[in-house]
């Protein structure tokens, strides 16, 4: 089901303009007819099981920042008291819930809703370029998660993106024709290690955003245990 913008931005409690920003940044389903956008009911609906805090997010440096201090890296990218602001926000962050952390942390990517081929599927995680994430990946490590069914995530640096959708003639997805991949591109900075996979705080705050509750509070559990251990560091 498709519904217009306007019905779409009084069911988020936002302007029309920022569902337009949504669409076109891929943090909403929906496609383009002449000059506006028919929306996708159902991600409006996803949209709105997700409670937003009021205030400003993390930009994307401190967002990265954040996830990665809390892993136990330098977050080489931040500076000195860039570094040292975040840290003193992480100390603030004992008993945030998964409002709280998907509020702060939700500008740190771009995110694509895609259709890919099946038989495209295996070529995009087989490349080197891509990183599998998602709640399989999340299920395969210490989540309090089993295996969910669900479409494939990955990880694509915004410099490789265009080649890779290119290569594998990848398409955005719309309200006639529903994703199977959701590509995150994380914004101004690559913040894994090259020979790594994708952290588990990045995995657990991308849960966050995931329409199944059990995925939601493994994301949040995963986060509280990682902002304990760093606190008592």
């Amino acid at each position: 089901m498709e519904i217009v913008v306007s019905e779409a931005a009084e069911r988020l409690d936002v302007s029309p303009a920022r569902v337009r920003q949504m669409l076109l940044a891929g943090d909403l389903v929906g496609r383009r007819v002449g000059r506006d956008w028919m929306v996708s009911a159902e991600d409006v609906a996803r949209l709105q099981g997700h409670r937003r805090r009021p205030g400003r997010p993390l930009g994307p440096l401190r967002s990265w920042g954040l996830l990665d201090l809390l892993e136990g890296g330098e977050a080489s990218w931040l500076s000195y008291s860039a570094r040292s602001q975040v840290r003193g926000y992480m100390s603030r962050l004992s008993d945030a819930d998964a409002d709280q952390w998907r509020s702060i942390l939700r500008g740190r990517s771009r995110i694509v809703r895609a259709v890919a081929h099946p038989a495209a599927v295996p070529r995009l995680l087989a490349r080197p370029d891509v990183h599998p994430a998602g709640p399989d990946v999340a299920a395969r490590r210490a989540f309090d998660l089993v295996a969910l069914e669900s479409q494939v995530e990955v990880y694509i640096a915004e410099e490789d993106w265009s080649a890779v959708r290119r290569a594998l003639a990848l398409r955005d997805a719309s309200a006639l024709e529903p994703p199977n991949l959701i590509v995150r591109i994380p914004q101004r900075v690559w913040p894994f290690a090259s020979d790594a996979g994708i952290s588990d705080a990045a995995l657990a705050a991308d849960l966050l955003e995931a329409p199944e509750p059990r995925a939601v509070r493994a994301g949040q559990l995963r986060l509280d245990e990682l902002s304990r251990d760093w606190q008592s560091a």
